[in-house]
C-alpha cells in the first residue's frame, strides 16, 4: 500500500502567510506569531522554521503586495489609456488593497525601519504609475479642464492618498471595527470622482460604469 505523501514545506510556509493575512485583517497589527501559530494548529517552532519573528512574516507580505500592485499598475508611456485600461487600474489595485488592507488600516509600518523604506518605495513608485496613466487618460479623452504635467503629478499623489488612507478614514466615518469591501469600493468611485473635470464625459461614463458592475 503506498504511503500517503507528505505536503511540500512551501505549503506550510503559504498556510502561515495566507492565516496572517486573515487574522490581521480582522484583528489588526496586534496578531503575533503565536495567535497565528494557534489559528493554524502548529507548534511555534514549525512557525519559527519558515519565519524567524513576526517581521519576517510582515516583509514577505510587503514584498507581496508590492508585487501584485505593481503588476496592477505597470504602464508605459506609450500604452494606450483606454476607459476599461483605466478602469481595470483602478479595481485591480483595489482588489489588491482590499487584500492587504490591514497594512494600511493599522500604523505598524514605521515601527519596522526596513518595512518603512519598502513602502517609501512603492509609494514612489505606485505614484509614477499612476502620473503616467493620469496623463495617458488626459491625452486620450480631454475634459473640459486640462492639467499640466505637473497638475497631473498632483493628481496622482492625490490620488495614492486617498487610496491608502480610505480604509482608515471608513473605519472612523463609519463606526466600523473592520473595513467591508463595500467600503473599498465606495472608495474607488471617490477616487475616480477626482478626474471627471479633465476627462470626456462619455469616457469617464464608461470607467463609472465598469466601476459599479464590480462594486
Amino acid at each position: 500500500m503506498a504511503l500517503p505523501r507528505s505536503k511540500p514545506q512551501n505549503d506550510n510556509r503559504e498556510r502561515i502567510l495566507e492565516a496572517a493575512i486573515a487574522l490581521m485583517n480582522e484583528h489588526g497589527g496586534a496578531v503575533g506569531t503565536s495567535q497565528i501559530a494557534n489559528h493554524l494548529g502548529i507548534s511555534p517552532g514549525n512557525l519559527y522554521y519558515h519565519f524567524r519573528n513576526r517581521e519576517a512574516i510582515m516583509r514577505e507580505l510587503f514584498l507581496r503586495l508590492t508585487d501584485e500592485l505593481t503588476q496592477v499598475l505597470r504602464t508605459a508611456e506609450q500604452d494606450d489609456i483606454t476607459a476599461d485600461y483605466l478602469a481595470s487600474c483602478f479595481t485591480g489595485g483595489a482588489r489588491v488593497l482590499w487584500r492587504y488592507r490591514f497594512f494600511f488600516a493599522v500604523d505598524f509600518i514605521r515601527r519596522d525601519e526596513a518595512l518603512a523604506e519598502s513602502y517609501r518605495a512603492l509609494s514612489h513608485k505606485c505614484k509614477a504609475y499612476m502620473h503616467i496613466i493620469i496623463r495617458g487618460a488626459l491625452r486620450r479623452a480631454p475634459g473640459r479642464c486640462s492639467a499640466t504635467p505637473d497638475e497631473c503629478e498632483r493628481l496622482a499623489e492625490n490620488m495614492w492618498v486617498l487610496w491608502i488612507s480610505w480604509p482608515r478614514y471608513t473605519e472612523i466615518d463609519g463606526n466600523h471595527s473592520t473595513v467591508r469591501e463595500a467600503d473599498i469600493w465606495r472608495g474607488l468611485e471617490q477616487i475616480a470622482f477626482l478626474l471627471s473635470p479633465y476627462l470626456a464625459e462619455d469616457y469617464f461614463a464608461q470607467i463609472a460604469r465598469r466601476l459599479r458592475e464590480h462594486a
